[in-house]
């Protein structure tokens, strides 16, 4: 009897030293949200969880974005690059560094996926790490690539991380795979009519930006563009280089007289503006003041399909630079992505094709809202 009794007894310990350790790895997963960014943006990651205080993110989509080739040989994952070789043993559970086992954990199973720690899979392929707590965000970063001081990214994360958590519109179910701003500069004219037409047809929304000497002669155009529920930004008066770059005061002057006449036209009070040939090199800190001076939003973009470069036989060419640039923002961790066109004859030709292509691969096609304003110029200026 006593026999039985100390066997159940050490059942019944064992049991419950069980049930503590499974508590114990459940709660390592922490339910707090987590972020990870990658140089100025913010990554989406299907799921992000926090295990022993260490950031972990799916080893597969973390990859993708940081260009990582990784195998599956005979039960080991292998990440090779830079001279490095990284393997994951799925009987063992272990991970090694070129075939020396860690002492710890960087890459764990939960669920059937893999997840890496972000330190050590960013450490590894020379980035660096930056943390903001406040925001529970880990950015990764490189200092031989461009991107905004931490100070500015902690605005954006702000910026970025508040307007989350607004709900979206009750018709709002499926989450698209990120969201697309079609931009044509050069109008109004001809070819505006025809955007419009094609966007209309495929209940698409872009953003125009307007020279205003073209204005004064296309009243019926830009009533037709406004009607349609499309976003009309100036590109200053003349698109003259000499002229509106000239000094400081002429170029807040272009800007000026071309807000002025988008809202004797239109009656909209329009503050984006995307100045000629873009921001870089030409707009001046000076300028840059003005701008902010008077309260408005610079828009240049994240990808350039050099449509006014290509004939109307060429238009594959703008197709391919659109699919190409829009692939690599994405990869990039970019979820607002802008794509310069122009009202020309050809960019008229390839744009069907271009949003058939969009829409298919599951983005989202939206105008510029001033409402929910997306930092996006060259000078890396969130006031802008």
């Amino acid at each position: 009897m006593v026999i039985v009794i100390k066997i159940f007894f050490i059942i019944c310990v064992a049991f419950i030293l069980s049930s503590i350790n499974c508590t114990t790895i459940g709660q390592a997963a922490s339910s707090v949200t987590y972020n990870v960014g990658l140089s100025d943006q913010l990554l989406d990651f299907s799921d992000i969880k926090v295990i022993n205080e260490d950031t972990k993110v799916p080893l597969e989509e973390i990859a993708a974005f940081l260009d990582i080739p990784f195998e599956i040989e005979k039960g080991i994952t292998y990440i090779r690059k830079n001279g490095i070789e990284i393997s994951y043993n799925e009987s063992s559970k272990k991970t090694s560094e070129n075939g020396t086992p860690l002492d710890w954990l960087p890459i764990v199973k939960v669920n059937g996926k893999l997840f890496i720690s972000v330190n050590y899979i960013a450490l590894e392929m020379g980035y660096k790490v930056h943390d903001f707590p406040k925001q529970n965000t880990q950015r990764i970063y490189r200092d031989d690539y461009g991107h905004m001081s931490h100070a500015d990214f902690e605005i954006y994360l702000n910026q970025i991380l508040n307007k989350q958590t607004i709900p979206p519109p009750a018709k709002a179910v499926e989450k698209a795979k990120a969201t697309i701003y079609l931009t044509f500069d050069d109008g109004p004219n001809k070819f505006t009519t025809i955007n419009n037409t094609t966007l209309k047809k495929y209940n698409v929304q872009g953003t125009f930006f307007f020279v205003g000497n073209y204005m004064k002669k296309n009243e019926a155009i830009i009533n037709s563009v406004v009607k349609d529920g499309h976003y009309i930004g100036t590109h200053s008066m003349t698109h003259d280089k000499e002229k509106v770059y000239k000094t400081s005061k002429s170029f807040i002057n272009e800007m000026n007289e071309g807000i002025k006449l988008i809202k004797q036209m239109t009656g909209k009070d329009a503050k984006l503006v995307r100045t000629p040939y873009g921001s870089k090199p030409d707009l001046t800190a000076a300028m840059q003041t003005e701008l902010i001076k008077n309260g408005y939003k610079l828009w240049d973009w994240d990808v350039d399909s050099k449509d006014w470069k290509y004939t109307d036989k060429e238009t594959n060419q703008i197709v391919k630079n659109v699919k190409a640039g829009i692939e690599k923002s994405y990869k990039s961790g970019d979820r607002d992505i802008i794509v310069l066109l122009h009202d020309r004859s050809q960019t008229t030709k390839a744009l069907p094709e271009i949003i058939e292509w969009l829409q298919k691969e599951g983005y989202a096609l939206k105008t510029y809202e001033p409402d929910h304003h997306i930092v996006k110029n060259f000078l890396r200026d969130t006031s802008l």
